[in-house]
């Protein structure tokens, strides 16, 4: 039987086995750089964070071959971090010189377009008073066509009457009285919508009342079949319609003459508004040139205020980020590298040699000489 309490000692023996190790603050430093090798495979990295206490810890003298082979990867990684940082300024740098150009150029464009929005604002107010003239005379024009189309349509809407009638008394001959008259095709019951047509018009041109009553009787009778009087009352029918269509035909005729002096008036006072409208679509167009053109010289210059506005925010912008990124290369060699170089380069105390300085691989951590000298190393604002 083991003794009493073994079990309990073995699996604290284990948990303490598998219990990561410490980092101290410089430690901590060295992680972090690790963590920032962006280009690096994220298992790499990771076997470079865990190998950190197990290759730096050591002194320098007391490391085996692996641990030095590790902590060479270790520096080569920091080394890269580092180039890619002093990168990063001259990029920026570079920025900074670009955006410094373009601001100048900007200011330019404003000068520029603030002269030709001054001729443009000239010339729109010259095509306002030409268009407005223009206008002016469309009005005119107008008003004569209306005064004519006026005495036109009263002069001319008898006669357009007369012209109804003619055409109404010659179908009905045609359709109505010439069913009636003859005895092809002629049906009782088909006479009726005829002699219907007949009446109505009868009585419209003012037929005699005797002849009235004796139409109906007259007309629903074949034609070869009708007596005497039935074939009067048919027969003065029809002269009634062709005496009145004569009639009208006449009335038409001594109204055709000023009906074309009429027509004439209207043809000269439409010519009249289309010249007007055609001189006021000239002068439109030119307005609007003018006011598109004055539109785009403003637009112009705004775009160039607004342009100069964001060059000048972005030459700030430029300027912020090169400050930003010689604070970030400042950081990482004065925090991240110094730490590293430290770990690298402390040896045991019984191999340290007061009058030696740890070499250093940055002017900027060149402040560490000895393990103790960084002791006091503390990560910048925001590194963990």
């Amino acid at each position: 039987m083991a003794p009493r309490g073994s079990k309990r000692a073995g699996q604290g023996a284990a948990a303490e086995a598998n219990k990561k190790p410490k980092l101290d603050s410089m430690m901590i430093g060295v992680v972090d750089a690790l963590r920032q090798a962006s280009e690096l495979p994220e298992d790499c990295r990771t076997m470079l964070e865990v190998s950190v206490p197990g290759c730096l810890g050591p002194p320098a003298n007391e490391r085996h071959e692996f641990q030095r082979l590790v902590v060479k990867w270790i520096g080569e990684t920091v080394e890269r971090v580092e180039a890619r940082l002093r990168q990063a300024v001259d990029d920026e740098d570079a920025k900074v010189a670009k955006a410094e150009a373009t601001n100048t150029e900007a200011e330019k464009a404003v000068t520029d377009a603030k002269g030709i929005l001054e001729t443009k604002e000239t010339d729109l107010a010259a095509n306002k008073t030409a268009s407005n003239e223009a206008a002016q005379a469309v009005k005119t024009a107008k008003a004569g066509l209306t005064e004519a189309q006026v005495a036109q349509k009263k002069g001319d809407a008898s006669l357009a009457e007369a012209g109804k009638r003619k055409e109404e008394l010659e179908g009905a001959l045609k359709d109505h009285v010439g069913y009636l008259k003859e005895d092809d095709g002629f049906d009782a019951n088909s006479a009726k919508p005829h002699r219907t047509q007949v009446m109505r018009i009868a009585k419209k041109i003012g037929l005699d009342d005797s002849l009235l009553s004796a139409l109906p009787s007259a007309c629903a009778t074949t034609p070869s079949r009708r007596g005497s009087f039935d074939k009067m009352v048919v027969s003065q029918l029809e002269s009634s319609f062709q005496s009145k269509v004569a009639a009208v035909t006449e009335e038409m005729s001594t109204g055709a003459e000023a009906t074309a002096n009429r027509a004439a008036a209207v043809t000269a006072a439409e010519q009249g508004v289309q010249a007007a409208e055609d001189a006021q679509k000239d002068a439109d167009a030119a307005l609007a040139a003018a006011q598109t053109a004055q539109r785009e010289a403003a637009v112009g210059l705004w775009k160039a205020e607004k342009g100069s506005k964001e060059k000048v925010a972005e030459k700030a912008a430029a300027e912020e980020l090169k400050k930003n990124a010689d604070q970030v290369l400042e950081n990482f060699i004065g925090y991240n590298v110094l730490c590293f170089n430290t770990l690298r380069d402390k040896v045991s105390k019984a191999e340290e040699d007061p009058s030696q300085v740890p070499a250093t691989s940055s002017p900027a951590a060149a402040k560490a000489t000895s393990p103790s000298a960084a002791i006091g190393i503390s990560p910048p604002a925001g590194s963990q």
